[in-house]
C-alpha cells in the first residue's frame, strides 16, 4: 500500500471539519503504518496551498491549511474557489 493509499484508509475514520495539528497527524499515521513521520506531509494534499515539486493537479486534496501547524478535514469532493499559497521545496511547513 502506498502512502496516498494509507491517508484515504486513515481519513476514512476521521469525521469531515476535522482539526488537526500536523505533528498529530503525521504521529497518528506513522503510529498506524509504520512508517517514518516524515513520509506524511500533510501540506501537499491541501486544496490551498501547495509545495514546489508537488503536481498540484494530479494530487488528491483533502485539507485546508487553516494556520500555521493546523488543518481541516474536508474531504475529497471539497469545492474550493479560493487562491493557492506556493511554497518552494526547500522551505519548512508546518
Amino acid at each position: 500500500m502506498g502512502i496516498k493509499e494509507e491517508i484515504e484508509q486513515f481519513l476514512s475514520s476521521i469525521p469531515l471539519n476535522h482539526e488537526f495539528s500536523t505533528r498529530w497527524f503525521k504521529a497518528e499515521l506513522s503510529k498506524q503504518f509504520k512508517r517514518s513521520e516524515t513520509c506524511y506531509i500533510p501540506s501537499d494534499y491541501c486544496y490551498n496551498r501547495t509545495n514546489k515539486g508537488v503536481k498540484y493537479d494530479r494530487q488528491p486534496h483533502y485539507f485546508l491549511h487553516i494556520g500555521r501547524g493546523k488543518y481541516r478535514y474536508v474531504g475529497k469532493n471539497y469545492k474550493y474557489k479560493g487562491s493557492i499559497e506556493q511554497y518552494p521545496q526547500n522551505k519548512k511547513l508546518q
